[in-house]
Order: C-alpha cells, then sequence, then structure tokens
C-alpha cells in the first residue's frame, strides 16, 4: 500500500511518466481525466461535483473546507453567500510544498497547471468558474477564486465584512491525512493500465518505488530486514491503521500479514471499487524493493478486501 500521505510525490512521478509517452499534452489528457472520473465523479459523495449538486455553490466553500482541512493547509478563505464568491490564498501549499521538501527527486515542472484545469472543467457544468494563480508556486504560494459565471469578483472579494464566512487555519491546526487520496492513487494505475497496457503499471511502479523510495531502499540495504520492518510498521501508524497490521521476524525472514488494506475499506466507504491494478501497491512495490535489497520476496496470498500477506528472505548465498 502507498500511503495516502505519500501520494502527492507519485501524482508527480506519473506526470513525468506520462511526459514521457507523448510530451505535455499527453499529461493534460490526463488532468481532463481526473476532472471527469474523479472531481467531477458524482457516484462519490467526497467529489467537487456531488457538494454542488447538493449545495450549489455553496458546495465550493464545503468541498474545499473538507479537503484542505484535511491536507493540513496553510490557508486564508472568504466566502460571501451573498455575491456567490469565494477566494482562497494558500499561504503554503501542503503537496507542493512537499514535493519542494523532497532532495532526491524533482517536482514536475507544470505540477500546479493541474489544478485550474480539474476544477474549472468540472464547476462550468454549473456555471461556476475556478481561477487560480501560481506565480508564486516556487514557494507553494498561491490564489484561487470561484465565482458565477461572467461575475468575476474585484479586490473586493478579499475584504472581510460581516456576512462573510472565514476560514483561516495553518499547518499545526489539522493533521496531514488525506484518504481520498487512496482513490487518486488507484486512478492513475487505472489510466495507465487502460492507456498502456498491464506491463506499464508494473514498469511505472518499478521505476516510481526506486526512485521515491531511494532513502528506505539504502537504509534496508545497510540494516536489513528490521529496518524493512520498521518501514512497514510506519506506513500503517501514519494511516492509524496499525491493528491490522501483524509482522513476524525470525533470523533471515520477515513476514508481514494484512488483516485488510484501510485504503480499499475507505474506498468501499464512498461506494467505490478498487481497480484491478491495485493489487500492485503491493505486489509490484514490494517485490521492487526485495530486488532493490537483494531480499526473496514471496506475496504468499492477497484477496479482495486486501488482506494479504508476504515474506522476505535473506538468500542463503548471502548468509
Amino acid at each position: 500500500m502507498i500511503s495516502c500521505t505519500e501520494f502527492i510525490p507519485l501524482y508527480s512521478e506519473f506526470f513525468k511518466f506520462l511526459e514521457t509517452k507523448g510530451g505535455h499534452a499527453a499529461v493534460v489528457r490526463y488532468w481532463e481525466y481526473i476532472s471527469d472520473n474523479s472531481i467531477g465523479d458524482t457516484t462519490n459523495p467526497n467529489s467537487l461535483a456531488s457538494f454542488v449538486e447538493k449545495y450549489g455553490f455553496e458546495g465550493t466553500w464545503r468541498y474545499w473546507s473538507h479537503t484542505l482541512t484535511e491536507e493540513a493547509c496553510d490557508v486564508l478563505r472568504i466566502y460571501d453567500p451573498k455575491m456567490n464568491t469565494y477566494v482562497s490564498h494558500m499561504r503554503h501549499c501542503p503537496s507542493k510544498g512537499m514535493l519542494l521538501s523532497i532532495r532526491h527527486i524533482e517536482p514536475y515542472s507544470d505540477y500546479c497547471g493541474h489544478c485550474a484545469l480539474i476544477y474549472d472543467r468540472v464547476l462550468q457544468r454549473y456555471g461556476i468558474r475556478f481561477k487560480n494563480s501560481n506565480d508564486r508556486d516556487n514557494r507553494a504560494e498561491c490564489r484561487s477564486m470561484c465565482y458565477q459565471e461572467g461575475c468575476e469578483p474585484g479586490e473586493e472579494a478579499w475584504v472581510i465584512t460581516e456576512g462573510k464566512e472565514v476560514m483561516d487555519i495553518t499547518a499545526k491546526d489539522n493533521k496531514y491525512l488525506h484518504r481520498d487520496f487512496h482513490l487518486s492513487g488507484d486512478l492513475a494505475l487505472r489510466y495507465c493500465g487502460e492507456q498502456f497496457g498491464d506491463k506499464a503499471v508494473c514498469e511505472f511502479l518499478t521505476a516510481y518505488t526506486c526512485h521515491y523510495y531511494a532513502p528506505q531502499i539504502e537504509d534496508i540495504r545497510k540494516r536489513g530486514l528490521s529496518a524493512l520492518e520498521e518501514w512497514i510498521v510506519h506506513i500503517y501508524e501514519i494511516e492509524e491503521a496499525s491493528e491490522l497490521l501483524h509482522t513476524e521476524m525470525r533470523a533471515n525472514s520477515l513476514t508481514v500479514t494484512i488483516e485488510k488494506s484501510p485504503a480499499i475499506a475507505y474506498m468501499h466507504s464512498l461506494n467505490q471499487e478498487p481497480s484491478k491494478y491495485y493489487i500492485e501497491e503491493t505486489r509490484t512495490l514490494y517485490s521492487a524493493i526485495a530486488d532493490a535489497c537483494d531480499l526473496s520476496y514471496i506475496l504468499e496470498y492477497y484477496r479482495e478486501d486486501g488482506a494479504a500477506q508476504m515474506r522476505f528472505f535473506v538468500p542463503t548465498c548471502r548468509l
């Protein structure tokens, strides 16, 4: 399982992968796919489209109240229910901020370009527009606004007056745990498989694993199976699902048993089904880790709810 707290690097690396397939146009086509099949998916009660269909323009305020809280943003937001305007100053974007903080990988060059496209594409269905400014994205900062089409607000939208709703939060006010990113990660694998075939999913995940998890791989090479166990335990701790994970360490082997996937359980809570490629977040990812660390790896079983058992061995030739 790739933690929802580590989805953003996968997102950025997938943009790079797509650009190798067809240039920036291929990346834009994927953004349109995200917009239509995630942000605009009305079967998902947490999507932007579902919020707007239920609450009208107010749904834009409610939707981002949900997502920006779970992403632990540093943001000032102002909503004017009379004028149907919503403006937001992202003083520090946790997503771009995370990418800028990772020293061993570079963010996709146009990473922030996806926001305006995926949101505006959906909101236009409802006569609403979304605009944002990314001129400070190298500092993980941006401004955005939503408004009724044809009624773009001026600077008065940023003035806090009576009757407006205000949210002013910092990263320390909330925990970064946006579980909807599990759906987004699975959507990337689904798109990859649909467009480029099953092998491409494994090729992408293997490259991503070896690239992004390079520090963990180096640690496992140095300290062995205990480092691998610590890393897997940490993943389930930050997902608040430690009770679902069981590990057994022996002299030269590590057995990892997962009662069920917290990611799949979350998808099911929203009436969403994982794609047939979701298994690769276990099978391919840990196989790539094992190969990179000169370990043997067996996936003993993997069930529909994500229950799984894996075994890692130090090869006898290394003993």
